[in-house]
């Protein structure tokens, strides 16, 4: 029998389903709809999200299927594909972006559509024993029964009803899960009503030597986002429509393909439309990410504002903090109250991420770039008009202000998580920052990527970390401490690794720079969650000499458990403030 239920078979949901079965923890996926998605929805796929597939082996089957990243360099802004660009933003080949993209983790940022991301996450799951699948199957029911939860809908073979300790909802921005839950919530509604259409037409004649991913168009018969998908045939193109003088419904097949020619430019390519999809900006967060045992997750609780791709990839954490969550409350290693920090710790990020989305979307419109949010662009009016050199001259000085909208390294990383299962350090966190990111191993934050040496071979921290097992680094200097640590991981019955950094020590330090990126410049120890972020940190000087008698306490207080103090741990925990 599964012991979580999760609604809905997109990237978030599949991932959890992925995360969980790494653990050990079975799962049943439901959904309506036959198969994966076939119109390629989202596409970004930022570098926090590939290190999780990295976790569970298919980041390279990602990147296989993503756009090419010599064809992935930057945004266009432009009156129609044919005619010379206006402005370029360059987010690939400025060096010392690249330097900082590289420097904060092994893996970088892909644009995957989501037609080509789901049957990679499906045919790991179809191989996964410990994961279920259910499409066509639609879950009607939702409820909560004392500590279970009982679901009940129609598949292929009827009605069903199942019940199970844990379910987690994936299932979109309507979602019946969180309607179900009662949970409700805020924001931005409606903030314009948009047609995306998906289609082939061999292009290279007008981009082979533009390698960019998005071309902002502006004209007046159209406005919008053109995506690249693969760089040469397959395309998406996003634009708003009027709600108050037309329907979804006017914009046909015949009518599409007009308006695309508009974005081409010249005539005589030939172009096959997949699919039509209409769908609405808005910017919403749940009132609360859970309901007991009733878990949202991905747009089912925060529909994002496509503006700096934030959706897919806020999801896709989602499901990493609550997945190791789930695995040790299911097994009866830690208590229920665990789960209560996935709340605490993921909606403020997601929070985070909608008022940036927004924000770079208020931005574009401030600076008469809007092409995607409004139907009505002075913009094109300009550009098609007496006042075109002066619309230009603007672009030009404009677009590279929008760094921030397209690269934003210190959004990916450098978000810090807040619960009562993190044993503050009493240091303060370095300004937050959209687009430069500051390792740091303070506690809620991302253990930072380092590249240390294990049998002469490289390897990232970042692979290390999680697999459903705390991470213990020390420096040499307290490398005794490893053997008090292990004996808590056995007292608890939890999974965990200790790990010595530096000369003489399980990993070799090739660069010199542990000691100093993770806070410990005199010595000392960090412990790291199974989601890769630092739970405890501790100097070897406010510890003293000697095994630490602490580190119990600090791992119950990590398992979201009371901590059986001794008078040393008790010392420690109430000078850091937990």
């Amino acid at each position: 029998m599964p012991k979580v239920a999760i609604v809905g078979a997109g990237p978030v949901g599949l991932t959890c389903a992925l995360l969980l079965s790494q653990q050990g923890i079975s799962t049943v996926i439901y959904e309506r709809n036959a198969t994966t998605s076939t119109h390629p929805r989202g596409h970004v796929v930022n570098a926090r999200s590939m290190e999780i597939f990295r976790s569970i082996g298919l980041e390279e089957p990602v990147r296989s299927v993503s756009l090419p990243a010599d064809r992935n360099q930057g945004v266009a802004f432009l009156r129609r594909l044919a005619e010379p660009a206006v402005a370029v933003l360059r987010t690939r080949g400025v060096p010392e972006r690249d330097e900082a993209h590289r420097a904060a983790s092994p893996s970088l940022r892909a644009s995957c559509p989501q037609d080509r991301l789901e049957p990679v996450l499906l045919r790991a799951a179809q191989s996964d024993p410990n994961i279920e699948l259910r499409f066509s199957t639609e879950v009607r029911r939702v409820e909560r029964d004392s500590e279970v939860v009982r679901l009940s809908g129609i598949g292929p073979d009827g009605d069903f009803e199942m019940t199970v300790p844990f379910v987690v909802g994936a299932d979109g921005a309507r979602s019946l899960v969180r309607q179900q839950a009662g949970i409700e919530m805020s924001g931005l509604g409606r903030i314009g009503r948009q047609i995306g259409i998906y289609f082939e037409a061999d292009l290279w004649s007008l981009v082979e030597d533009r390698p960019y991913l998005l071309w902002w168009i502006y004209n007046t018969q159209t406005c919008g986002v053109l995506i690249a998908l693969d760089g040469r045939h397959r395309w998406t193109y996003n634009f708003a429509f009027d709600e108050q003088k037309e329907t979804a419904a006017d914009f046909t097949p015949e009518r599409c393909a007009r308006v695309l020619r508009e974005v081409i430019g010249i005539d005589g390519i030939d172009i096959k439309i997949h699919s039509i999809l209409p769908w609405r900006m808005q910017a919403r967060l749940a009132d609360r990410m859970n309901n007991g045992p009733i878990f949202l997750a991905g747009d089912a609780a925060h529909p994002l504002p496509p503006t700096g791709g934030q959706g897919m990839n806020t999801g896709i954490a989602d499901v990493h903090n609550l997945a190791w969550k789930l695995a040790l409350v299911l097994r009866g290693l830690a208590p229920r109250a665990l789960l209560d920090t996935y709340n605490s710790e993921r909606r403020p990020i997601a929070q985070i991420n909608i008022d940036q989305s927004v924000a770079n979307a208020m931005k574009m419109a401030e600076l008469g770039l809007s092409g995607m949010a409004t139907s009505d662009s002075s913009m094109a009016r300009s550009l098609d008009g007496d006042g075109r050199e002066a619309a230009e001259t603007h672009m030009r000085n404009v677009v590279p202000g929008l760094r921030e909208h397209f690269d934003y390294l210190g959004q990916t990383f450098g978000p810090v998580y807040h619960s009562g299962a993190l044993v503050s350090d009493g240091t303060a966190a370095p300004a937050f920052s959209v687009m430069d990111y500051a390792p740091d191993a303070r506690p809620g934050h991302r253990a930072p990527h380092l590249w240390l040496e294990q049998d002469g071979q490289l390897i990232s921290t970042i692979d290390i970390l999680g697999h459903g097992q705390f991470t213990f680094f020390t420096t040499p200097e307290c490398a005794e401490w490893r053997a008090t640590f292990m004996q808590a991981i056995a007292d608890r019955q939890l999974h965990g690794r200790a790990w010595t950094v530096g000369a003489g020590g399980d990993l070799n330090d090739p660069s010199g720079r542990f000691g100093a990126l993770y806070g410990l410049p005199q010595g000392g120890a960090v412990l790291v969650r199974p989601d890769g972020y630092v739970a405890v940190r501790a100097t070897a000087t406010e510890l003293g000499e000697g095994p630490p008698d602490i580190l119990g306490g600090a791992l119950d207080v990590a398992l979201g458990q009371k901590p059986r103090r001794t008078s040393d741990q008790e010392a420690f925990l109430q000078k850091t403030g937990s």
